[in-house]
């Protein structure tokens, strides 16, 4: 999943308008935000194997302390809760909380069974959408259309210009990712997937007072 996770982010607008878009962003992908970290620092690792899956390359071989499901659980109840020590609302501290599970249970769908219960054990979980391209483009595209509705929905954008280049741009990268070439090499990709921090700063600047 890649735009899948933005939909959420997107779509979670109609549950409840705060917290900002900027932090529901980084809590749906706060788990892929922690991984290209982890692998520059060794801790995590994976391979790229062409035909690995349909739709991507990428061998996920050891990510249990950013994408198992304790993990991810954790990581939960530390955004949530640094949320809440700051903001006092508890209602969307379990919101970001929620948020940030989401991803994991996204990834269930799609990967191949690579998805660890916790750091500790060897059960890996995946229904393996990846290996169904045109089943996973429409639920993920669908997905990423219902979210991006009910945000301009609820909210209403201001800065039009800015919504709908983020809306084109998340688009683009998805399908530049679904068709493109496999990556040059694993510190390509780990480097890159730090620029999903721009998303952050796109979605701070849509909704900017």
């Amino acid at each position: 999943m890649f735009i899948g996770h933005y939909a959420l982010a997107f779509g979670a607008k109609k549950i409840n308008k705060l917290p900002s878009l900027a932090l529901m962003f980084i809590a749906v992908q706060l788990l892929d935000h922690l991984w290209p970290i982890f692998v520059l620092l060794g801790i995590e690792s994976f391979t790229i194997e062409a035909g690995y899956t349909e739709l991507t390359p990428l061998n996920f071989s050891h990510y249990p302390y950013s994408h198992s499901l304790l993990a991810a659980i954790f990581w939960a109840v530390i955004f949530g809760g640094i949320y809440f020590l700051i903001k006092k609302n508890k209602n969307n501290a379990l919101l970001l909380g929620a948020l940030v599970i989401s991803h994991w249970v996204l990834d269930l769908l799609t990967h191949a069974p690579d998805l660890p219960l916790s750091p500790f054990g060897d059960t890996k979980l995946g229904l393996g959408l990846w290996n169904y391209p045109v089943v996973e483009v429409i639920i993920e595209f669908g997905l990423f259309i219902v979210g991006v509705f009910y945000y301009k929905k609820v909210m209403q954008p201001k800065r039009k210009f800015a919504f709908w280049s983020l809306v084109v741009f998340l688009m683009i990268v998805y399908f530049m990712n679904v068709l493109g070439p496999p990556p040059p090499s694993i510190e390509a990709v780990a480097w890159s997937a730090n620029a999903m921090w721009l998303m952050v700063l796109w979605a701070w600047w849509i909704e900017k007072n």
